[in-house]
């Protein structure tokens, strides 16, 4: 297995730090994880279609850890992971003679994500391409402390806000596109948007916007598929 696959993975559940504890679960189709963060203002699925590393289920409490632990080996890994009674309980991950054991965690006591069985109707459509993730990531980087970005539809012109008050404060606007349905201004989180388009870098996407406060965002290339969905922040 390429070390790097294995990174590209992790990036897309782990977002920057979000997302420490996940459940994975392998089958013949790939390896598959949800993810919530510790506030509860996004949660996703990651399929990354590979060869299954182990049987059954592997949870993994602080993903920061493995991510340095994998830094001690070269590309070329081997997993191997070890069970005892029926549960998965270390990752042996080898390179030449250098081997890192890194220990699982019970998948009891990862957090369980909610289920988001029926989806509003969405009003807004935005494709996701290297302009769009630069653009945003510049103007996030522009005001590193905004902590959200509004979507807002007026006279059928998709603009993005970053930095959005109703008094007065910095922001950068940006347009995205049309469409025929105008849209009142919804907030999400600008941070975990961020590190979203991040870690799904060169693969095509696409941004919903629901007015009833919730943003699904897809990804697919030839590796990876991943669904995102951001609440709509309060007030």
């Amino acid at each position: 297995m390429q070390k790097t696959n294995l990174l590209n993975f992790i990036s897309r559940y782990h977002l920057g730090g979000n997302c420490e504890a996940v459940k994975l679960n392998m089958d013949t189709t790939g390896v598959h994880c949800e993810l919530i963060d510790e506030d509860q203002t996004v949660v996703g699925k990651v399929n990354w279609k590979t060869s299954p590393f182990a049987n059954g289920e592997i949870g993994i409490n602080h993903t920061g850890g493995l991510v340095k632990m994998l830094s001690a080996v070269g590309d070329n890994i081997d997993i191997n992971v070890h069970d005892s009674q029926g549960k998965n309980y270390a990752m042996e991950i080898k390179e030449g003679t250098t081997k890192l054991t890194f220990m699982l965690a019970d998948t009891s006591v990862i957090p369980n994500v909610p289920t988001i069985n029926q989806e509003p109707p969405y009003e807004v459509a935005i494709a996701i391409d290297a302009d769009f993730t630069n653009k945003f990531i510049k103007a996030k980087n522009a005001l590193p402390d905004s902590k959200n970005f509004a979507v807002q539809v007026k006279n059928g012109v998709i603009k993005f806000i970053i930095n959005y008050s109703t008094i007065n404060s910095d922001y950068v606007t940006f347009e995205v596109g049309t469409t025929t349905e105008d849209l009142d201004t919804i907030c999400f989180s600008a941070d975990k948007l961020k590190e979203v388009l991040t870690a799904n870098k060169g693969a095509t996407g696409k941004m919903h916007v629901s007015s009833q406060g919730l943003s699904r965002i897809e990804f697919t290339d030839a590796d990876f598929d991943s669904t995102y969905w951001l609440v709509q922040l309060q007030n």
